[in-house]
């Protein structure tokens, strides 16, 4: 996947510096939205986030962390009634916390382990539930955004991530997000393995560093 082409300005953009990419300027520094998607506390998903967030955080950049796991997230019904209550969507639960980080955020970011070649039970609500951004009637503009993977396996073959990746390319596609970045960690079963194998801690250190 080819690198977007940046552009910095020292123009002042409502008080700030921004950076244009592909044609979308984005105010600096960045609010960046981590969404945890696995069920185990410090497991190598999380921690490839928590390098992430260091490498944002010490390029100026302010970020969120929420852990999905023990949330009340409901999938979509399909009511089509999104906006109808005067907020988001229809159904009362956790997802309004998410909503409200996503509101905000400049770049929203996926860090989530492998099952089943595809997204976590944690995650994919959150997916689903995104649908009233993209009614004839919604509140809030979530297009242009910048969108972040970072995915961990214990599968040892780069191309198990194959179906996961095209899932987040298409769906990033759909919302009108740009890609910021992938990283997809082989090899990494066992809990903090992650601190052992491999750069893929560097490496997310890097990316955040570098949005």
């Amino acid at each position: 996947m080819h690198s977007p082409r940046l552009k910095f300005s020292n123009a002042l953009v409502s008080l700030a510096a921004y950076v244009d990419i592909e044609g979308v300027k984005f105010v600096l520094p960045y609010k960046i939205a981590i969404l945890l998607g696995s069920p185990r506390k410090n497991g190598n998903s999380e921690q490839l986030a928590v390098s992430f967030a260091k490498g944002a955080t010490e390029a100026g950049h302010k970020t969120q962390t929420l852990r999905t796991h023990g949330l009340k997230i409901g999938g979509c019904i399909d009511c089509r009634r999104c906006w109808t209550n005067g907020t988001h969507c229809f159904l009362h639960d956790d997802m309004i916390d998410i909503y409200q980080a996503l509101d905000e955020a400049d770049v929203i970011t996926f860090a989530v382990p492998l099952y089943f070649y595809s997204w976590p039970a944690q995650i994919k609500p959150v997916w689903d539930r995104l649908l009233p951004y993209y009614t004839p009637d919604s509140k809030v503009d979530l297009t242009r955004r910048r969108a972040v993977l970072l995915a961990t396996a214990g599968d040892a073959s780069p191309s198990s991530f194959d179906g996961l990746r095209r899932s987040f390319e298409l769906a990033s596609a759909f919302c009108k997000w740009i890609i910021a970045g992938e990283i997809c960690a082989t090899d990494v079963y066992g809990a903090g393995e992650i601190t052992t194998k491999g750069d893929w801690l560097e490496q997310a250190e890097a990316l955040g560093r570098g949005l």
